[in-house]
Order: C-alpha cells, then sequence, then structure tokens
C-alpha cells in the first residue's frame, strides 16, 4: 500500500492552535462557575458570542485532511493495520487521563457518581462523553470528542473509497446531510457531537487540503503569479471574517452558540448561526494555514510548534481536569484580569506537567510490557 508520507506543517500550527483555544475556552468555564460571566468574559466570547466550537470543528478538519492527505489517494488500505494503528493512538493515553481522572473526581466529591459499575464499559471504549445524553456514564476526562472521532475513524475505510471515486460528490452529499441538521436537529446531544455534522467538517479538512495543493506548484518551486494571487486573496479574506467576527455585532438575532439543541433552537435562526460557525471556522482554518507558511521558515518556531503539535492529543485528555481541580479554588467572578490571567497561565502550565507525565507513563508501559 503506497500512502503520502509528507508532514503537513500547516497542520501541526492549526492543531497547537486549536488545543490553546479549547484549554482557554473550557478554562473560562471553569473560572466563571462561581459567579456571572465577568472578568473571564473575553476568554470564551467575542461580540458574535461564543467561540468554543470553532478549535473543536478544527480538530475535526485537521484529522480528515491528515487522513485524506495520506490515504486518499493510496490503491488500497489495509483496514486491519489501520484500525491497529488509530487503536494504539488513541486507547493507552486516554486510559491511563482516565484512571487519573476517576481519582480526581473521586476527591473532588468523596464519593463516586452513583451510576451502575456496568456502566464504566462506556468508559473503556472512550464514548461515555459521546452518549451521556442517554445513558448515564462516568463521563469524567471531557473526552466527548474522543467518542465523535473514534467513529469517524471507524468509517474512514468505507468514506475513503467514496472519496477516490468523486471527491466532489461527496463533499456535496456530506454538507447538505449537515445542512439538514443546522436546520432542524431533533437529537438529544449538542450538534456538534453529531457524527454527520462531523463527518462534513472531517470531509471539509480533506478539501481544504485539496485546494491548498491546487494552489502550490506541482514543481514545488512556489506558486505561480496567478496562484498566489489567490491564495492572498484567500487570507484577506479569511482576515476579514475574522475581524467581523471579533468586533463587528451581527448575530445578536439569532440563537446563542450553546443552544444547539433542537428544543432551544432549530429553524432559520438555528441553520444561520450553524452557517456563521463553518464560516468563521473556515476563514480561522485558512488564516492559520497561510500563517503556517511563515512560522515553518523559523527553525525555533517550528521545533516548538512540532513539540507541542505532538503532544495535542495528551493536551487534550488533561486540560479539563487540571482546569477544573485549579479554578475551584477560586472565584472567577470576583477576580481581577490580572487574576485570571495568572491562573491560567497556571492552568497552561499544569496541563503540560500533567500531558508529559501521562505520555511519560505510557512510555514506561510500553517499554516494561
Amino acid at each position: 500500500m503506497k500512502t503520502n508520507q509528507k508532514r503537513l506543517f500547516y497542520l501541526d500550527v492549526i492543531r497547537v492552535a486549536a488545543a490553546i483555544l479549547i484549554v482557554v475556552y473550557h478554562f473560562s468555564l471553569s473560572i466563571m462557575l462561581p459567579g456571572i460571566f465577568r472578568s473571564a468574559d473575553i476568554l470564551h466570547a467575542t461580540v458574535n458570542g461564543s467561540w468554543g466550537m470553532t478549535p473543536v470543528y478544527c480538530f475535526f478538519m485537521v484529522s480528515g485532511a491528515a487522513l485524506l492527505h495520506r490515504y486518499g489517494d493510496a490503491d488500497q488500505l489495509d483496514v486491519k493495520q489501520f484500525y491497529k494503528k488509530r487503536f494504539f493512538s488513541i486507547y493507552p493515553l486516554f486510559w491511563i487521563a482516565y484512571v487519573i481522572g476517576f481519582f480526581a473526581v473521586y476527591w473532588q466529591l468523596g464519593h463516586l457518581y452513583d451510576i451502575p459499575t456496568w456502566s464504566l464499559i462506556w468508559s473503556v471504549i472512550g464514548i461515555d462523553g459521546w452518549i451521556v445524553n442517554w445513558i448515564p456514564t462516568f463521563y469524567m476526562v471531557g473526552e466527548w470528542f474522543l467518542g465523535s472521532i473514534i467513529m469517524l475513524y471507524l468509517v474512514f475505510p468505507l468514506v475513503r473509497v467514496c472519496w477516490k471515486k468523486n471527491r466532489n460528490l461527496t463533499m456535496a452529499v456530506s454538507f447538505l446531510a449537515a445542512a439538514a441538521l443546522f436546520w432542524y436537529h431533533p437529537f438529544p446531544m449538542d450538534i456538534k457531537q453529531n457524527p454527520v455534522v462531523d463527518l462534513f467538517y472531517f470531509l471539509l479538512g480533506g478539501w481544504i487540503e485539496g485546494i491548498r495543493a491546487w494552489l502550490i506548484d506541482e514543481a514545488g518551486e512556489g506558486r505561480s503569479s496567478r496562484k498566489r494571487t489567490i491564495a492572498v486573496l484567500l487570507w484577506c479574506l479569511s482576515l476579514g471574517v475574522l475581524a467581523v467576527w471579533f468586533f463587528v455585532p451581527i448575530t445578536d438575532r439569532l440563537p446563542a452558540m450553546e443552544a444547539t439543541v433542537s428544543a432551544q433552537a432549530f429553524g432559520l435562526g438555528m441553520f444561520l448561526r450553524q452557517s456563521f460557525i463553518l464560516v468563521c471556522t473556515c476563514a480561522f482554518y485558512v488564516f492559520l494555514m497561510e500563517i503556517s507558511r511563515w512560522l515553518e521558515q523559523s527553525r525555533h518556531w517550528n521545533r516548538i510548534i512540532l513539540e507541542i503539535s505532538g503532544k495535542t492529543y495528551g493536551i487534550f485528555l488533561t486540560h479539563h481536569m487540571v482546569s477544573q481541580l485549579i479554578c475551584r479554588h477560586f472565584d472567577g467572578a470576583n477576580s481581577s484580569r490580572r487574576e485570571v490571567f495568572m491562573i491560567l497561565i497556571l492552568v497552561f502550565a499544569a496541563t503540560w506537567v500533567m500531558t508529559l507525565a501521562i505520555y511519560r507513563i505510557e512510555s514506561y508501559i510500553k517499554d516494561k510490557f
């Protein structure tokens, strides 16, 4: 099986930026639990509402871009080897983080959840956060995203076949299915957890990678004048969308970004809000894609980004419990902005230490067994 092994540095940049934003977003929720949104308000929202979905969708897009870049044009896919690699890239670290989180929750509460013990099976297979709206589970690490990405990995061999036959048609069908859910979402879960919507963003990452590849000359000598102009225009457009997103209130009459359950919002308002999130997410993604070309030229930034990018999964697994453990000792509603910022720095530092710890534990286990 011949695959494309070339590493796409821009995906590392987006992965790192998304991880940082997710830590900041969950920190803002944790630090504001004691009171109303005050000092930490700027850390979770723009003038158009919460930006929390954007980094999550970016992770789906990065995953899709990476896998479709590597396997999308391959003649065949060794399904057994693919699943084996995904299994060992997901579960060992997750189980380690979950055990730590399990005892951290027990330490905080002084008791375990009043949930049937058999429900631990959902945690073992990593989908407890995804199905918690249907079945009581021991959901502790904040890993609903993990359940979604596992499902995408499971269907990837089939998706790859469709992509290989006709990527534009596959993209169009996925978009129409997601758009229908943007209008009406009758399921008891956030729309960001719906596998149909997640698959759309997953494929969107691969589709944008195709455009990026087209904009680069095949000879590897840089972009032609016409393609360079197109790339600059796309980057300027993304910058303009980001400026509107952060500074120009245009969504006051739309449902809040958090109101993504059909019982709270549906119809045109729901569709427009989700469409706004989509446009902003694409703008953020394209903006970072172009910025990465400059960062890649710096050996210093290159090394830092690759180091953090290689640990983003660990950051994703540990940051939520770290943020909750630390923020429970502070009253964010009555803290100054400077104090909130210092607590955030502490959360980042503790998250990095915890992340390195679970990777070290994983390495130790691999060496022993």
